[in-house]
């Protein structure tokens, strides 16, 4: 199988449907993929922040952290066998399946606030589109093993996005992505932003400024990455 959090590339998934390869899908974690690389039922794994490990080429595992060098070293083969930069080949992949753009954006939020996010579910999302698509699936659990992705992730046919709190800040961060374009993913955003901010605002333990309030930084100073990014093989 091939591993992926739920907020990295849907190009993997789409790589993996052609190699006629299982795909298994975790929350956000490395850990998901552990017991996967040590019994051989997993070939690669890959999260949103560019780490990823896979097996060795009889099957046996090489490490279960992510791992920087191994994909390095992969890079460097590719160049040295196929005289070929690797952002080549994967300009290619985009040609085939679609170019992504890629974006999170992040606002501060109180432990109250975290823990309603991690509550979110389908009943959240009035939609049923999502920037003008039908939305085709609302998760809550991870497809791969059926664990809490502590939110929520809102999929149509060219793309999706996922609210969750972070683990570690006192933060929740907004993950998007786009097979359309930049403006169909600052639309996905904003609907995003919206069904956020509408649970936030809604919540009967918060009062309606704080809510208010948690929305009006998410549009000040939530993305600090400044403007859209395009997928690329390490942001997957």
């Amino acid at each position: 199988m091939i591993g992926k959090t739920v907020v990295s590339s849907q190009m993997i998934d789409r790589v993996t449907a052609k190699l006629g390869r299982k795909l298994y899908e975790v929350p956000v974690g490395f850990k998901w993929f552990v017991d996967g690389l040590l019994d051989g039922s997993l070939g690669f794994g890959g999260e949103e922040s560019a780490g990823a490990s896979f097996v060795r080429l009889d099957g046996r595992v090489w490490t279960t952290d992510k791992d920087g060098i191994v994909p390095a070293l992969l890079a460097a083969e590719i160049t040295a066998r196929m005289d070929r930069d690797p952002g080549e080949v994967y300009r290619e992949l985009t040609l085939e399946f679609g170019e992504p753009l890629y974006d999170r954006v992040e606002a501060p939020a109180t432990p109250e606030q975290k823990e309603l996010i991690e509550r979110l579910s389908p009943q959240h999302v009035r939609l049923t589109d999502l920037a003008g698509e039908k939305i085709q699936t609302i998760l809550t659990r991870a497809p791969g093993n059926g664990a809490s992705i502590d939110g929520l992730k809102v999929i149509a046919e060219s793309g999706w996005f996922a609210a969750r709190p972070s683990g570690t800040e006192d933060l929740y961060k907004i993950y998007a992505e786009s097979f359309r374009g930049a403006d169909h993913l600052r639309r996905i955003l904003e609907e995003a932003q919206t069904i956020v901010g509408d649970t936030l605002a809604a919540a009967p333990e918060l009062p309606q400024k704080q809510g208010n309030d948690a929305m009006e930084s998410w549009r000040n100073e939530g993305n600090p990455n400044g403007s859209v990014r395009g997928s690329s093989p390490g942001q997957m």
